[in-house]
């Protein structure tokens, strides 16, 4: 699976740089896996909301990004962007203390979330145990507060609770999500992004399966996101 293959692949490279390269790297990296086929349609979608003077990127290294009267916005951010944006309809963003953040690259979204909600008590970021100083050093960047761990290190949510995955948990074995299928009930919110398929898994199947189980504690909200190209799960608690 992609999550799995890119741990050696990425953290091998990453730890061969010195500290001018590292940003540098995680932005090529980035770049290179993001769906920069739909970049345009979302800042088409996002380039006039009032969010994005909160958001703008100070650390671009060489990325391309969008310019607006002097800011500058990477296709994470306006997609991160476009996240919180979907995320309002459902869930009560500003009363969220805790997010588990599974797959997190380096961390774009969370620097975005962190900013945007200051009074979050725990951002917690579930990766690889090689990939987590890809988001700790790009984090650091912009003095963000997280947790990380592994999947098996996972610490349950003791407060209003928002669990989010974008393109990662659609990019991970099915053992895998076996875990975290367990630890899903346990959160009052959920936002998954995902694609129609991975390797042999057709993930259309998948998350419609994911969704039926869910019904039984949230819920359940799917639908197509036409800029991005990708599917949304959505679910809220039934007991909120």
């Amino acid at each position: 699976m992609v999550w799995n293959s890119l741990e050696n692949q990425v953290a091998n490279e990453f730890e061969s740089l010195d500290s001018d390269g590292k940003l540098k790297f995680m932005k090529q990296k980035e770049t290179k896996r993001a769906y920069t086929g739909a970049a345009n349609l979302i800042w088409d979608k996002m380039s006039a909301d009032p969010i994005l003077p909160f958001i703008d990127d100070k650390y671009l290294y060489g990325q391309f990004a969008y310019d607006k009267q002097g800011k500058f916005y990477s296709q994470t951010t306006i997609r991160s962007a476009l996240y919180i944006r979907e995320m309002e309809k459902y869930f009560p963003l500003k009363e969220i203390k805790w997010v588990t953040d599974f797959g997190p690259g380096y961390g774009g979204f969370a620097r975005i979330w962190c900013e945007l909600y200051k009074d979050t008590s725990t951002y917690q970021l579930i990766d690889l145990p090689r990939l987590h100083q890809i988001s700790q050093y790009y984090l650091k960047q912009y003095d963000v507060p997280a947790q990380w761990a592994t999947l098996d290190e996972h610490q349950e949510p003791d407060d209003k609770s928002l669990f989010i995955a974008t393109h990662s948990l659609n990019e991970v074995d099915l053992d895998v999500r076996i875990k975290v299928e367990k630890i899903l009930p346990k959160y009052d919110y959920i936002y998954i992004v995902y694609n129609k398929m991975i390797d042999q898994i057709n993930n259309m199947v998948y998350f419609e399966q994911l969704g039926d189980k869910l019904k039984e504690t949230h819920h359940i909200y799917m639908y197509f996101e036409k800029s991005t190209s990708k599917w949304r799960l959505v679910a809220t608690c039934r007991k909120l």
